[in-house]
């Protein structure tokens, strides 16, 4: 009975990010996201930005599955494209997505991006990114996003997750750490 059924739901954007100045907004405070019912759109323009943003210098992320059509694996090509250093770590053991995963590692490369394959004998699970970005006088500064989902466009809008968006320097070094042990042949 269609009287019974819940109307679709309608995700919102967090109030942080209204104003549109998304760096800023990070920089100003950390931003929780709890998905579905607040809209995935700031971690695809969190990329996004950064791909055109001339002050970014670098931007890192894990994937492990985005499926097919990804925005945020076009604003990563966009990025490496522009000139960005862009290092992507690629999960080719992510049920259902191995096909698609190894696809985009194909189109990052080709566009100029650093591709590591994951840890031998490890399934790189972690759903991170991390842009590194050039502010006033010259200091670098870096942006963070955790999540306890993945990157792919259509489960972000039906499981519950939640992302961080973060600019606190503790959180950043070490998404930084981690990512300097999954690209290099460390223990």
């Amino acid at each position: 009975r269609p009287e019974w059924r819940f109307a679709p739901l309608a995700p919102k954007l967090s109030v942080s990010l209204v104003d549109g100045d998304l760096f800023g907004a990070i920089a100003n405070k950390d931003i929780l996201l709890h998905h579905p019912f607040q809209s995935f759109q700031p971690v695809i323009d969190f990329i996004r930005t950064a791909a055109y943003d001339p002050q970014v210098v670098a931007i890192k992320q894990t994937i492990y599955r985005t499926g097919m059509n990804s925005e945020l694996m076009e604003a990563l090509i966009s990025a490496a494209q522009n000139g960005k250093e862009v290092t992507v770590v690629v999960e080719l053991m992510a049920r259902f997505d191995e096909e698609a995963n190894i696809n985009w590692a194909d189109r990052l490369q080709q566009a100029g991006a650093q591709v590591v394959y994951g840890v031998v004998g490890l399934k790189t699970h972690a759903k991170m990114a991390l842009v590194i970005r050039r502010e006033e006088g010259g200091v670098l500064r870096h942006y963070a996003h955790l999540g306890t989902g993945n990157y792919h466009p259509s489960t972000t809008r039906f499981y519950t997750d939640f992302g961080l968006l973060t600019a606190h320097p503790g959180i950043a070094a070490e998404v930084n750490e981690v990512f300097i042990h999954l690209t290099g042949l460390n223990k």
